[in-house]
């Protein structure tokens, strides 16, 4: 432990219990820096020694402030790098800037978050929302206090943080009747993109960065390179949705296969939000998503066609087994034909006394 001078300022240079070199200029209320002495230094020097042997001494008080949006500057620099959300993450960081602004790292607590959900609540926004923010805001945080960041905190000062509840998606299918009016409802250059999804069970955002070169015309096949999950698939394509991406082919401009109504590759995930929407108002069938597109193609495989789990997570991508069970759920249809095998059974063990027998169970309760 040390007392030093540099460029007119006198320092401390002592070691925290940790082994941690630490380095802190001397600061005295009151005092201008230039007018501050050796003695000074020696005694502040004292008092820290002291701190750190009674267990008193906050290293947080000693480091250099950091407000939230300096912070967050540096989380977007490597978003951009390593971040594959990163448009959203953009989005979500001005909200976040707007609440937090000014505030230093060290004064930030729990409370904090919770006020800053309450706000968020009280504007209408989703609980989905709300949770992809906050777990840009525990990433920042984790990153930070990893050192990976250039400003570094200490502790992070959200541990514990909740996220909200979300209620269960409820998913619906879409009837083949339901699809066809979407279809003849859909703007042209929506069309093959409906059919690619309710054909293969694409993402939005699969089906959004799909490039001439993933598709093989030869072979029938689609290679999705850029998936959720970072694992590349590869999908058959049946004769209707060959002919229409071989016609899309010869018109082409862009190394995209689908493109805006100006012939422009899409540039946002929501980029056919509205065209998709106008689709579902004209065509009078019951409110549905995009999204719904895929469920419909994966439900129809599993409950439709009895394809196996194996075969349909290679098709859709899914890693999880688990995942797909909530996509087998929706066809009531086969539900009502499961319990009527099962009635049909029930009559043929038992034969035709069959009222005589729900007879004999129901008096016996």
């Amino acid at each position: 432990m040390a007392c030093y001078k540099k460029d007119n300022r006198w320092y401390i240079d002592y070691y925290l219990p940790c082994g941690k070199r630490k380095r802190e200029v001397v600061k005295i209320t009151g005092k201008d820096p230039s007018n501050i002495t050796l003695r000074d230094a020696e005694k502040a020097l004292s008092i820290r020694k002291a701190e750190i042997a009674q267990g008193k001494f906050d290293i947080v008080s000693t480091e250099k402030q950091v407000i939230f949006e300096v912070l967050m500057s540096d989380y977007l620099q490597w978003a951009k790098e390593n971040h594959r959300s990163f448009t959203r993450d953009v989005t979500a960081s001005k909200s976040l800037n707007a609440f937090f602004k000014g505030i230093s790292i060290s004064d930030i607590t729990l409370w904090h978050v919770e006020k800053y959900k309450s706000q968020r609540k009280k504007i209408g926004r989703k609980p989905e929302t709300i949770n992809r923010e906050l777990s840009i805001l525990r990433r920042m945080f984790r990153l930070s206090e990893k050192r990976v960041l250039k400003h570094k905190i200490l502790k992070n000062p959200i541990n514990g943080m909740q996220l909200l509840r979300i209620p269960k998606k409820q998913y619906r299918t879409l009837k083949h009747w339901e699809f066809e009016k979407l279809y003849v409802a859909s703007a042209p250059h929506l069309k093959p993109i409906l059919l690619l999804a309710y054909l293969t069970g694409m993402r939005r955002g699969e089906i959004l960065k799909l490039k001439w070169a993933d598709v093989d015309l030869d072979e029938g096949y689609i290679h999705v390179i850029k998936t959720k999950n970072d694992e590349y698939r590869s999908i058959p394509i049946g004769s209707t949705l060959l002919s229409m991406l071989k016609a899309l082919k010869e018109t082409s401009k862009t190394e995209f296969v689908f493109n805006n109504q100006d012939g422009e590759p899409f540039i946002s995930i929501k980029s056919w939000s509205g065209a998709f929407n106008n689709a579902v108002r004209r065509s009078c069938i019951e409110k549905c998503t995009f999204h719904d597109l895929r469920h419909t193609f994966i439900s129809n495989l599993i409950v439709g066609e009895k394809e196996d789990f194996a075969t349909v997570m290679a098709i859709s991508g899914h890693k999880d087994i688990r995942m797909l069970q909530r996509y087998s759920h929706t066809n009531e249809v086969a539900k009502r034909g499961a319990l009527r095998k099962a009635e049909i059974r029930f009559i043929g063990e038992h034969g035709n006394n069959n009222y005589g027998l729900i007879q004999d169970v129901t008096s016996s309760n």
